[in-house]
C-alpha cells in the first residue's frame, strides 16, 4: 500500500509545484502587459488545462512507483527517470508542437521530481508498514 501512496504522493507534489511555477509565471506576465499565449485572461481554459498535465503526474507517480517497486535501487531509478525526461524532450523537440518549451519543462520537472520524490516517499512510508 506504501507502494501506491508514495507514488500518488510524489506525483501531487510535482504538479502542484509545476502548476504553482507556471501560474506565477503566467501572472507576472500579465501584470507586465505581455501577451499570455494562451488566451486573454489569466483563468483561460488553457491554464486549466495546464492544470491537467500538471496533476496528470499522479498517474506518472503511480506507475513510478510501482517501478521502484520492482528495482528498489534509488541510483538506477533517478538513472531511468532522466533517460525518459531526455527521451520525451527529444521527441518534443522533433514534432515541432506547439508551445515546446512549456512541454519540455513540464517533461523535465515531473519525471525529474518523480525521480527524487518516489524514493524518498516509499523509504519514508515504508516505516508505518
Amino acid at each position: 500500500m506504501h507502494t501506491i501512496i508514495s507514488g500518488l504522493l510524489a506525483g501531487l507534489v510535482v504538479g502542484v509545484v509545476y502548476v504553482l511555477l507556471r501560474t506565477r509565471t503566467m501572472a507576472a506576465a500579465y501584470k507586465a502587459g505581455e501577451t499570455i499565449p494562451y488566451s486573454e485572461g489569466r483563468t483561460s481554459a488553457g491554464l486549466m488545462i495546464m492544470a491537467i498535465f500538471g496533476s496528470g503526474a499522479m498517474v506518472w507517480g503511480f506507475a513510478g512507483a510501482g517501478l521502484y517497486h520492482l528495482i528498489h535501487a534509488e541510483t538506477s531509478f533517478f538513472l531511468i527517470s532522466l533517460s525518459l525526461a531526455a527521451v520525451f524532450t527529444f521527441v518534443i523537440w522533433r514534432s515541432r508542437t506547439t508551445f515546446a518549451r512549456d512541454k519540455v519543462l513540464l517533461t523535465l520537472i515531473v519525471f525529474g521530481g518523480l525521480g527524487v520524490l518516489i524514493p524518498i516517499f516509499y523509504d519514508t512510508l515504508k516505516i508505518f508498514d
